[in-house]
């Protein structure tokens, strides 16, 4: 039946470690390749902050050279928009769309590229869809952006959790080439570091914690615009923060660490939060975007305001002199997860949407 269709699943910059890819990736190797033939529509070149005819061009020729039964998009940003204009280019319609985001909760974000991007380029991405999902029930629920277009929603699907298996996890040997010993507590600061990602008020909070038995890495790349490691550079000198740089093994290094601090000011579903609950760490999260719908405050994490330093230091020395609520926070976000995120459900999902999409029956979902 649709043993023959053709899916084209979105890469945005391959040499990237992203969530987004990861799922294009996970999609491609499950049981949904023995249904479906599979190949990446691959965006290899940022569009530098404008519409790149260069960029449309590549995707187009890409698109039909492997001439896709339907087209899978992800997010609303740039990269989405000019990836649905090259599809439609190339005469394709049956496009979906996973929302990741919306480029105009960028805090960065100027008053005028604001009103491009919520007026302009992200309606336009959406009316040139076909379908699209959200992977958080609170993006699933903005007005604004979503709702304006419900007749082409067809729900959430989350993002899922990753399959993990401690025993075949390859040690990093984190304490050994950090120096630190078994008796102190490592907390995991894990994405880009940038000021959405609320790390000023993390640098904020590490300068009011004095006990040196607690140390904080930070795992990411770092533009030079932020320069965190230079605000915090006496505690660097002290050996209480450490920053990693981007990492290809992530889930290694959490393994070992044994609080995750997710301290970001705004959030679709972070595939890091899922990472962290998976492998049973005590995890702060800021009470925005879909983090509540994976951390329940006081069942399996802590919630806590955005842009609040004092609340994370407080949260940090709670957790700091409690092990045994880090333990039963992170055993309970584990199973949490496994229950509700799993990657099962995340391929079922799809597989009924594909299905239907191929067959024009999405109106049956």
């Amino acid at each position: 039946m649709n043993k023959n269709k053709k899916i084209m699943l979105h890469i945005i910059m391959p040499n990237q470690v992203s969530g987004p890819n990861k799922a294009a990736k996970l999609i491609s190797d499950s049981f949904l390749n023995q249904k479906y033939e599979f190949s990446f529509l691959t965006q290899t070149f940022h569009s530098g902050k404008k519409i790149n005819l260069k960029l449309i061009k590549d995707l187009s020729r890409q698109i039909k050279l492997f001439n896709p039964d339907l087209i899978h998009l992800s997010g609303l940003q740039g990269s989405c928009f000019h990836a649905v204009i090259a599809a439609r280019l190339s005469g394709k319609k049956n496009i979906l769309i996973a929302v990741r985001g919306s480029t105009i909760d960028a805090k960065n974000l100027s008053a005028k590229m604001r009103f491009i991007f919520g007026n302009i380029i992200e309606p336009l991405t959406i009316k040139l869809s076909k379908n699209i999902y959200t992977v958080c029930e609170a993006m699933r629920n903005r007005k604004y952006i979503i709702q304006n277009a419900r007749h082409k929603l067809i729900g959430t699907i989350h993002n899922s959790a990753p399959k993990i298996d401690i025993n075949e996890i390859i040690p990093f040997n984190l304490r050994n080439k950090l120096n630190i010993d078994d008796k102190t507590l490592i907390v995991a600061i894990v994405g880009r570091i940038i000021f959405d990602k609320g790390v000023t008020y993390i640098a904020d909070a590490i300068k009011k914690i004095t006990d040196k038995n607690i140390k904080f890495i930070f795992i990411g790349d770092e533009p030079k615009v932020i320069n965190l490691s230079t605000t915090l550079n006496n505690e660097v000198k002290e050996k209480r923060v450490f920053f990693l740089g981007k990492q290809e093994k992530v889930i290694n290094i959490l393994n070992e660490c044994d609080i995750f601090l997710f301290a970001t000011l705004h959030e679709n579903l972070s595939n890091a939060l899922l990472e962290a609950c998976s492998l049973g760490l005590a995890v702060i999260a800021t009470n925005v975007g879909g983090n509540p719908e994976v951390i329940k405050d006081d069942f399996n994490g802590i919630l806590i305001p955005p842009a609040n330093s004092d609340i994370i230091v407080e949260k940090v020395i709670l957790l700091a002199n409690n092990e045994e609520m880090r333990i039963k926070l992170g055993e309970t976000a584990k199973l949490f997860v496994r229950d509700n995120f799993n990657q099962e459900q995340l391929l079922k999902k799809l597989e009924l949407t594909y299905s239907k999409m191929l067959n024009k029956s999405l109106n049956e979902i």
